[in-house]
């Protein structure tokens, strides 16, 4: 009987064995302790040094921003200052605190409740009727509508239904539609930077804004910093990130914008883009735009972004690694327009211009849509287009108020 026999073995295999094992984990824990080190000190150790090295707010007077710093907290007397053994406990847990998912584009967010959207009846605002046939020759502008808003009945009007350009009167609807694509009461805070791209597009065609400089790309604004930029700064770049953030891009939000004028009834209105640049496809009427504004006043936020004299939008620079503020003022306009000084205009009669967006390219002239109220809870539109220069379209918004709101 054939018996097989087994390779002798060498004695020295297991000793090699478990003196390789035995250095695996100890190159294994050299790097678990290099990888925890590097990790204390950037996110103790750094921060730590740098919390009494932070410089106070600046700010310089005339600019359109300042200096802030983020999340600083002053110490209160007889607050005692963390140890540094407590700090370092503390980093530790912070490490292991679970993270919030990051927030997500409007248009992909399955979980939308569109908190702001409006509560109004869509075919409530479309004001009714023609009212007095304003005497061309007593205003400087060629369109011009008065309304009554607690009648929504108009009051006086000159070719109201025929087709001009809204310019930036068109930023009231951009507003509108982000506002009601806002997936939640949150999404005020979500971050948009701003890119090169849009940037460089709306320097090249012109747009205003106070993004428009090429020092802004990469600025971090949040989408309520940028939400007031629109209106207040009439910024074209902040009406692109915008749609960004709520459509995915600018064609789908238009699509967006010439829905909502559908909803409306708004039969003498059709959008080619969010900024008003001009298009000889992207038109409106004077009773189309009071019916927009007055939707607008009655979307809380947007009344209330509309009826904002100044806002300060602070925004994160990456290049500089801090937080700035960009100051937004829109008093400009509603000041003058309720006390205007240049050709002996007085403000309206018991009223007060209390929302208003301007527009103004070369094929709009100089075109206006304000907000009025009174005293005694009375509430007017009025809107003006093609007049030759701004200084005219508040005398007609004046007057116009003074004539037919009574």
């Amino acid at each position: 009987m054939n018996e097989q026999r087994k390779p002798p073995q060498n004695p020295n295999n297991g000793l090699e064995m478990r003196q390789l094992t035995f250095l695996a984990i100890i190159l294994a824990t050299l790097l678990v302790l290099v990888i925890g080190g590097f990790l204390i000190v950037q996110l103790i150790v750094i921060p730590m040094l740098n919390q009494n090295d932070t410089p106070p707010t600046t700010q310089t007077p005339g600019s359109n921003y300042t200096e802030t710093v983020p999340g600083a907290e002053q110490q209160g007397p007889g607050e005692d200052k963390p140890s540094w053994l407590e700090s370092l406990f503390a980093g530790i847990l912070e490490l292991f605190k679970p993270t919030d998912a990051p927030s997500l584009p409007a248009w992909k967010d399955p979980n939308a409740t569109y908190p702001f959207a409006s509560n109004a009846s869509n075919g409530s605002v479309l004001p009714k009727g023609n009212g007095t046939v304003i005497d061309g020759s007593s205003t400087y502008s060629e369109y011009s509508i008065v309304v009554d808003m607690n009648s929504g009945q108009v009051l006086a009007s000159e070719r109201a239904d025929e087709r001009m350009y809204p310019a930036s009167m068109t930023k009231v609807m951009t507003l509108l539609v982000a506002v009601e694509h806002l997936p939640h009461e949150s999404s005020l805070q979500d971050q948009i930077a701003v890119t090169e791209a849009i940037q460089q597009a709306m320097a090249e065609q012109g747009s205003s804004g106070v993004l428009v400089s090429k020092d802004s790309v990469g600025d971090v604004l949040t989408v309520e910093g940028m939400l007031y930029a629109i209106i207040l700064a009439s910024d074209g770049v902040a009406c692109l990130e915008m749609a960004n953030y709520i459509a995915g891009s600018e064609e789908a939000f238009v699509d967006l914008m010439n829905q909502k004028a559908q909803e409306l009834g708004l039969s003498g209105t059709h959008f080619t883009n969010p900024t008003g640049l001009h298009n000889d496809d992207h038109y409106t009427t004077c009773r189309d735009m009071a019916a927009i504004m007055a939707y607008a006043m009655q979307n809380e936020l947007c009344a209330k972004i509309m009826s904002t004299k100044e806002f300060n939008a602070p925004f994160y620079w990456p290049a500089g690694d801090k937080t700035l503020t960009y100051y937004l003022k829109h008093g400009y306009l509603v000041d003058r327009v309720n006390s205007y000084y240049g050709s002996g205009s007085t403000k309206p009669n018991n009223l007060t211009i209390t929302a208003a967006k301007t527009g103004l390219t070369d094929e709009a002239k100089s075109c206006l849509v304000s907000y009025a109220q009174g005293a005694n809870g009375e509430a007017y539109i009025c809107v003006t287009g093609f007049a030759g220069k701004s200084e005219q379209y508040i005398d007609d918004h004046v007057s116009l108020y003074n004539k037919y709101a009574k």
